[in-house]
């Protein structure tokens, strides 16, 4: 069959008409054929011929620009599956890999287990320090705490001027971040609880704070929110919305908040996994049991964003860390303080230790310069009271001097660029010890109870999680590390990055 302009040609060949080049010969720059001439007879003519050559060019410009496009049913589906969707992220605090690997725990989150037995799960490593905040950051940056800069969930602070302040503040973040991108390329973003988003450039934003965990935190959270949001999520879920709520209302709070403001891109955290490891342990009757509650209302919560539906958004599910259980105590700043390098009486310090459980990096105070022979001093006397404990320095040529060290150089000499920039060392260890940061006791002790935590190096397996991405259009993405959060949301939602302008400044003391 001849398509339409083929039988339009034709048809206008038999008209014996054609357009000729003997502009000399004719008056309007068109020349006839003998034939055509001949029927020409008056203006009226002349006239009718012009119309149907002004017809003819009409119909080349709008049947040869139909032909070209696709006229295949799979080529305009595939063009409609790979339009970009709202993505949501979705954080399990404290979530082991191990509750994947050993099929006894699978009863405790069967909806949870069926998505990821149907789409896929991975196995992925955080970063060090493995604490909350640090990894948070990663997941949006895709860097490394030295890097992005929240270094801990709270500063080095040996004498508790901050009151025990955490890295609430998305100022202190060097990095640019997901919701930073998702503003240069006009998309909208939304958070509930998200760590260190307070006074984040984040469109609808509920950050999480506190400081008494009391109701009048919730004056000071109200304040702190994108205008009027907070009230008005409380009203519509019916709830008090603070960090002591269940993640029942932080789910209800994230569904009312996507159903409603349709952001292209939201954040979601849940804390009560954690929360149950931390003071009954993995694997407990207690936490097993809060798991699949919060099971139950994740899965409600993905239907109620239509996640999985032909029309649904994207979806990445991940955690932080794992959890590890400890049953002795080492205090390497008793040691410090021993030796006159913390000085509670005028409040300063040369060396002090900074905790993050698992792990302990041994930082300088204010312009103190030890040598390393010093340091050396100290870190064997440390070593030698805590066995298990295992000393990385941050210069790499200290490697191999016999203090129990590691063969990991590559670690070793990223430590200050991974991990933290004032770095002189780390320690750490795979047994079940737990490095605390007080001045107070014995340097080495046994717990009367079993101390539930993470912090510890992250090839450590205690200390792997999970990473599940579902993308829309079918693609697959490489999920190992929480760092890989930053580059998955960036693809699905074709976000864009400008040409850096530099390190943000740091306002930290």
């Amino acid at each position: 069959m001849k398509r339409p302009s083929e039988v339009f040609l034709s048809a206008f060949a038999n008209s014996s008409v054609c357009v000729s080049r003997c502009f000399h010969n004719c008056r309007y720059k068109t020349c006839f054929n003998s034939r055509a001439i001949e029927g020409i007879s008056n203006l009226q003519q002349i006239r009718k011929f012009l119309f149907f050559a002004f017809g003819f060019l009409l119909v080349l410009f709008v049947f040869l620009p139909l032909e070209a496009k696709p006229n295949k049913p799979s080529e305009k589906r595939a063009s409609q599956s790979s339009k970009i969707r709202q993505t949501i992220v979705l954080s399990i605090d404290g979530f082991p890999a191990y509750y994947l690997l050993d099929t006894k725990y699978h009863s405790y989150f069967p909806h949870l287990n069926e998505i990821f037995q149907k789409y896929g799960v991975s196995e992925i490593v955080t970063v060090n320090p493995s604490v909350t905040y640090p990894a948070h950051t990663s997941m949006v940056t895709g860097k490394d705490p030295a890097e992005h800069g929240i270094l801990n969930n709270t500063l080095s602070d040996p004498f508790e001027k901050n009151d025990g302040g955490w890295m609430w503040y998305a100022e202190d973040i060097f990095s640019p971040t997901l919701w930073d991108l998702a503003k240069e390329n006009r998309k909208s973003t939304a958070n509930v609880f998200w760590p260190v988003t307070v006074g984040a450039g984040i469109d609808w934003n509920l950050p999480q704070y506190w400081r008494k965990k009391i109701p009048e935190d919730d004056k000071l959270l109200r304040v702190l929110s994108t205008k009027d949001l907070h009230k008005e999520a409380e009203l519509a879920v019916g709830a008090p919305l603070n960090d002591v709520s269940k993640d029942e209302v932080k789910l209800k709070t994230a569904t009312w908040l996507f159903q409603n403001k349709k952001p292209d891109l939201m954040l979601v955290y849940t804390t009560d996994l954690d929360t149950n490891h931390h003071g009954f342990g993995p694997g407990s009757e207690k936490a097993l049991s809060r798991l699949l509650e919060l099971d139950k209302a994740i899965f409600e919560f993905l239907q109620s964003v239509g996640a999985f539906s032909p029309k649904g958004p994207g979806l990445v599910i991940v955690s932080d860390h794992g959890f590890h259980s400890a049953d002795v105590v080492c205090a390497p700043n008793v040691v410090l303080k021993q030796k006159g390098y913390i000085r509670d009486e005028d409040g300063t310090f040369q060396l002090t230790f900074k905790s993050s459980g698992g792990t302990a990096v041994l930082l300088p105070g204010g312009n103190a310069k030890l040598a390393d022979a010093e340091i050396q001093s100290l870190v064997s006397e440390i070593l030698a009271a805590c066995p298990g404990a295992e000393w990385i320095p941050a210069n790499s040529n200290m490697l191999g001097e016999g203090i129990n060290q590691t063969s990991e150089g590559e670690e070793n000499r990223n430590l200050q660029k991974k991990i933290h920039p004032n770095a002189l060392g780390l320690l750490r260890t795979s047994q079940s010890m737990f490095f605390s940061g007080t001045r107070k006791g014995e340097v080495f002790t046994k717990s009367q109870t079993k101390i539930h935590g993470h912090g510890y190096w992250n090839t450590n397996p205690e200390m792997k999680t999970i990473g599940f991405v579902y993308d829309p259009t079918g693609k697959k993405h490489q999920f190992q590390s929480v760092k890989d959060v930053f580059r998955i949301v960036k693809d699905m939602l074709g976000l864009k990055e400008k040409k850096n302008k530099g390190p943000r400044v740091s306002t930290k003391p």
